[in-house]
């Protein structure tokens, strides 16, 4: 994928959709990418969190690892993001990720999304403003319940 593949696909992602031109640009110079083959671990629940990955092609099984074993919790394809949580906020990771098929993704390090960040400030407020979207749903989705 070259670069402006990449910044495309950027820009229909759900934490970056509010990036302006340039900002994606700046973000999809930092990513690399990865292949997982089927089985192969992409992240481990209680690990700390160094890199988020973005779903090209392929997809993932998300379980929570319990005393009893697996529990499925979903399934993420084509344009999903792992691991956005732990490497905004520092915290281990929630649950375990293994690829279900061979699968591709484009991969941005905590460090190189910091980077990003100091040199356009930009990319954190739109970060932010999706959070507080994905956090204001929820909120009201548990209201309802």
């Amino acid at each position: 994928m070259n670069l402006d593949e990449r910044r495309s696909f950027l820009s229909h992602i759900g934490i970056f959709a509010r990036c302006k031109r340039g900002d994606l640009k700046a973000l999809a110079r930092s990513c690399d990418e990865m292949t997982f083959e089927t089985g192969e671990i992409v992240c481990r629940q209680g690990e700390k969190g160094a890199a988020m990955f973005l779903v090209i092609e392929g997809g993932v099984d998300v379980v929570e690892e319990t005393d009893e074993g697996e529990m499925p919790l979903a399934y993420l394809g084509h344009g999903a993001v792992i691991g956005e949580l732990s490497v905004i906020d520092g915290e281990m990771r929630s649950a375990t990720v293994r690829a279900r098929e061979r699968t591709t993704c484009l991969v941005l390090t905590t460090w190189d999304l910091r980077a990003s960040i100091k040199e356009r400030p930009e990319i954190a407020l739109d970060i932010l403003q999706m959070v507080i979207g994905r956090y204001r749903t929820l909120t009201d989705k548990l209201k309802h319940l």
